[in-house]
């Protein structure tokens, strides 16, 4: 059985328009709440390293406010070309406080 890693990323009352941005174990990551769901990828576009923090959510896809590139938050992967992929980390919300797995 895998051990999991958990780590404390931030309250869910700190979400501004079910967002936040933070920085853990040095990734700047951004939290998004979808629903009734919470993802985290990391915050900076692949194409010139643009923060998505003022990206557009469409659905599950997340668009670069820079160049309009896409990605789905689920996955990481750019909508049109899947090979090309955000860093995601599995994130959790237990009695109001949001954690993520952060791996070794």
């Amino acid at each position: 059985m895998e051990e999991e890693n958990w780590t404390l990323a931030a309250q869910e009352s700190e979400l501004k328009d079910d967002r936040k941005a933070i920085s853990l174990n040095g990734q700047n990551i951004l939290l998004i709440r979808k629903d009734d769901e919470i993802f985290a990828v990391e915050n900076r576009c692949i194409h010139m390293n643009c923060k998505f923090t003022r990206g557009e959510l469409n659905g599950y896809n997340l668009k670069c406010p820079c160049h309009d590139w896409e990605f789905d938050i689920r996955s990481g992967e750019m909508t049109v070309a899947s090979e090309l992929k955000l860093a995601v980390y599995p994130a959790k919300i237990d009695s109001g406080t949001i954690y993520i797995e952060m791996g070794d």
